[in-house]
Formats: structure tokens, C-alpha cells, sequence
């Protein structure tokens, strides 16, 4: 959440870690280093509860930017790994990979449609 000035304190803690390599422990009254870390991190796009990330802190990673799949791609590549899998492991079952999966993709696109994330629910992300 936002603070009164706009800052965002646990974002403004991760980058005082990575810029400085470690924060001042207000507690204790010394500086902690961190060594031997790397930071990895994921957002979506802002709203829904969401607050933009800032520059401050983005500039310390490298952005990748993937577009949603098609209904077509995902059952295209489910249905390649379920079946690859079920051919070595189940033979028996290959055939009811392209069915699991289309039921599958066909609850995850109903759920994406229906479960919007909100303020109060922004974990429905999908």
C-alpha cells in the first residue's frame, strides 16, 4: 500500500538492499549486509489492487514482457506435454491427453473470465 507520500516501503526496502547491499537496522542500529543474493521478481500490469512499481526499483532488473496465449496455443502445447509424458509413463492413457486438457484450459479460461481480480482480492491473477 501506499504511504502518505507515495512511497511503497517494502519496494523501498528491497531497492535500499540491492542498491546498498543491505539496510540499516533501525532496532538494532546497524547496518546488515547481504552478500551472496540475487533477486528475482514477477508483477502484472497496474490495478486490481495492484500499485506501479517504481522506476527506482525496475531499473535493477531486466524486463520481460510475455503476451497471453490463445486458446489454441495452450491446448497446442498442454496437449504436447501431457501426451509426451503418457506415451513413456501410461501409454494406455495417451488418448485422453487432448480431453483433459481442452477440459483444463476450458476451466482456467472460465475462471479468468469470471474471477476478476479486485482491491480486496488481488491474488486473482490468472
Amino acid at each position: 500500500a501506499l504511504e502518505e507520500y507515495g512511497a511503497q516501503p517494502p519496494i523501498e526496502l528491497i531497492r535500499q538492499t540491492i542498491d546498498q547491499s543491505g539496510y540499516y537496522d533501525t532496532q538494532k542500529l546497524f547496518f546488515k549486509h547481504i552478500q551472496g543474493c540475487v533477486f528475482a521478481s514477477a508483477c502484472a500490469p497496474p490495478g486490481g489492487g495492484r500499485n506501479p512499481v517504481t522506476p527506482r526499483l525496475l531499473r535493477h532488473f531486466h524486463m520481460l514482457w510475455l503476451t497471453a496465449l490463445s486458446e489454441f496455443s495452450m491446448r497446442l502445447i498442454f496437449t504436447s506435454i501431457l501426451g509426451g509424458f503418457l506415451s513413456d509413463s501410461a501409454p494406455e492413457l495417451e488418448p485422453v491427453a487432448a480431453p483433459i486438457v481442452a477440459s483444463a484450459v476450458g476451466v482456467y479460461l472460465q475462471v479468468e473470465k469470471e474471477m476478476l481480480p479486485t482491491p480486496a482480492k488481488s491474488h486473482y491473477t490468472f
